[in-house]
């Protein structure tokens, strides 16, 4: 914030490059070198947010009628995305673990599929992908001439010591062109009204990317950029702590959880969110999210959003402070014990 006003007082208010400053460029490369990924500004594209940054992916890799696989639970966001540079969705279920198996992906490749949208740590299940499954993914995209998208926006928030392995630090392909790694400033650093956000693209690709970009919308303004600067620069302890507190909440909501008679959850390994499967009270997600807004004035979303399968599912997220948190999984546990279901007794 002090950073935004500096700039400001400076007069950082006019055009800036369409590619984004080159100290936040540099910034960025600092920032990926700590996950192993070796960059140049060349080739970062710095965007309004992640979702736009995932658009220009999708724009300079799919063409109308090509197909792109989502790996299901899937953000709600990609399909949209996808339909609006004309391309086709397929889904592929991937349970509610998030798990890549190579002979489910690769039979849902076809003559049109041109792209892959992964997800890691996973919007709505948690899931981080190992090296292993992360090496398969890259495996897959290079047999088939495929890109892969990373969606990476939830890296920095990861528990129980494990660690980020980004498509990105998978040196073939990056050496083939084959990998856009998205992130954002939004989950790590608060910075979500701000809409600062970057791609990482072969440098062909990134000149494709930022025409459109210039086209749209010149730049991200240059204050905010600033701002950008001092978080990946800074301190990073706040950055620390707030993981520390997000896997306390994580642990008081699976402790709560664990309390109501038929839920089956698996523990979040990063993110921000619990992905519950409420199948034992035969009641539809988007109908129990209804009524449990409607009646109780608790907002979470229903896992029908995530892909095919998921009707019974429900994301809850785990950011609001610990109090708010445990009187909204009451008031679920109320809702649930008055909807009862007969194998439940």
């Amino acid at each position: 914030m002090a950073e935004a006003k500096r700039a400001l007082d400076e007069g950082l208010t006019h055009y800036g490059p369409t590619e984004g400053l080159p100290g936040l460029r540099e910034a960025i490369c600092e920032h990926l070198s700590l996950f192993g990924i070796k960059a140049g500004p060349e080739e970062v594209l710095v965007t309004p947010g992640a979702s736009f940054a995932l658009f220009l992916a999708l724009k300079a890799t799919v063409g109308p009628g090509d197909e792109v696989l989502l790996p299901a639970p899937t953000w709600f966001v990609y399909p949209s995305l996808v339909k609006l540079v004309g391309g086709r969705c397929v889904f592929v279920d991937l349970g509610p673990g998030y798990e890549p198996k190579r002979d489910v992906l690769e039979g849902a490749i076809g003559p049109r599929t041109k792209a892959i949208v992964v997800n890691t740590p996973n919007n709505p299940c948690g899931r981080v992908l190992s090296p292993r499954e992360v090496r398969l993914l890259a495996d897959l995209a290079l047999e088939h001439d495929l890109y892969v998208i990373s969606d990476e926006v939830y890296k920095m928030i990861i528990y129980d010591g494990m660690k980020h392995t980004s498509l990105a630090s998978v040196g073939e392909l990056r050496e083939e062109g084959r990998v856009i790694m998205v992130d954002a400033f939004s989950k790590a650093y608060a910075m979500t009204g701000w809409r600062l956000g970057y791609l990482l693209a072969p440098e062909a690709l990134v000149s494709q990317m930022a025409e459109v970009q210039r086209a749209l919308l010149v730049c991200v303004p240059p204050f905010v950029q600033r701002a950008g600067v001092a978080a990946l620069r800074g301190p990073q302890d706040q950055v620390r702590e707030m993981v520390v507190e997000y896997q306390a909440r994580r642990d008081l909501a699976l402790k709560a959880l664990s309390e109501v008679p038929g839920i089956k959850v698996r523990k979040p390994e990063g993110g921000l969110y619990l992905f519950p499967d409420l199948s034992a009270y035969g009641v539809g997600a988007s109908t129990l999210v209804s009524m449990l807004e409607r009646e109780h004035k608790v907002r979470m979303m229903p896992g029908d959003l995530f892909g095919p399968g998921y009707g019974y599912f429900v994301r809850i997220s785990f950011c609001r402070p610990r109090h708010e948190l445990l009187e909204g999984l009451r008031r679920l546990k109320a809702l649930l014990a008055r909807l009862g279901h007969a194998r439940l007794g």
